[in-house]
């Protein structure tokens, strides 16, 4: 056997497995959780032996959906905190971004269960809140960024806008226009209103992480 089938074959075996979570997206949100898994391996176009060699069964398939928004959400926040740009101007290009990507997120961040960690890495959740309560606090200690903004508001926000409420075209719209007034109402001014209470933290993370969320909502 050449060097080169492995490697063409560890390929092949790559795009197999994102084409399932691509095709498993689709199907969970247009035909429900209920659709036998044979539709699933078609959306992909591959066969469902293909399918059964990655993912053992219909909870580890949709279990891996869900990972994968969760990673690139927490990808993205961590670009913001790595960022050079003002905190204010990173956080916008989060939130740019995560529409982007939102058809990779519609699957709710918040109403599935949480990915659990893999390979003894940090739990996605609580990775996200801290790049982000990373960016929000160099905000605030240079004054561009009111004091009271949290980790879960942007994290909520980013939830919201990125389960569509709208045909596609008025959603872009409507969504990005959001995203703008929510980070204006993150500046710092004075004499601004404090905000009502919201998530903390520990919620966040509990909700993100651990919850048992009805496997229907996804």
């Amino acid at each position: 056997m050449s060097p080169a089938q492995p490697v063409r074959r560890r390929s092949d075996a790559v795009a197999n497995r994102a084409a399932l979570l691509d095709a498993a997206e689709r199907v969970l949100l247009r035909d429900g959780p209920a659709v036998p898994l044979d539709v699933v391996a078609r959306e992909a176009g591959v066969g469902i032996a293909t399918l059964y060699r990655n993912f053992a069964d219909r909870d580890e398939l949709y279990a891996a959906v869900v990972h994968r928004a969760h990673q690139l959400v927490a990808d993205l926040a961590q670009e913001a905190e790595a960022s050079a740009a003002p905190p204010l101007d990173a956080l916008a290009g989060f939130l740019d971004r995560l529409l982007a990507e939102r058809r990779h997120l519609a699957l709710p961040l918040l109403s599935a269960p949480g990915p659990r960690p893999q390979n003894g890495a940090d739990p996605l959740g609580p990775r996200i809140s801290r790049s982000l309560a990373a960016v929000l606090e160099r905000g605030i200690d240079d004054g561009s960024i009111r004091p009271d903004a949290t980790a879960a508001d942007l994290v909520v926000t980013g939830a919201t806008l990125a389960r569509a409420q709208l045909p596609p075209d008025a959603w872009e719209r409507a969504a990005r226009r959001v995203a703008a007034l929510v980070l204006d109402g993150l500046r710092a001014r004075s004499g601004t209103a404090p905000l009502p209470a919201g998530l903390t933290g520990a919620e966040l993370d509990r909700a993100m992480t651990h919850s048992g969320g009805d496997r229907a909502a996804y």
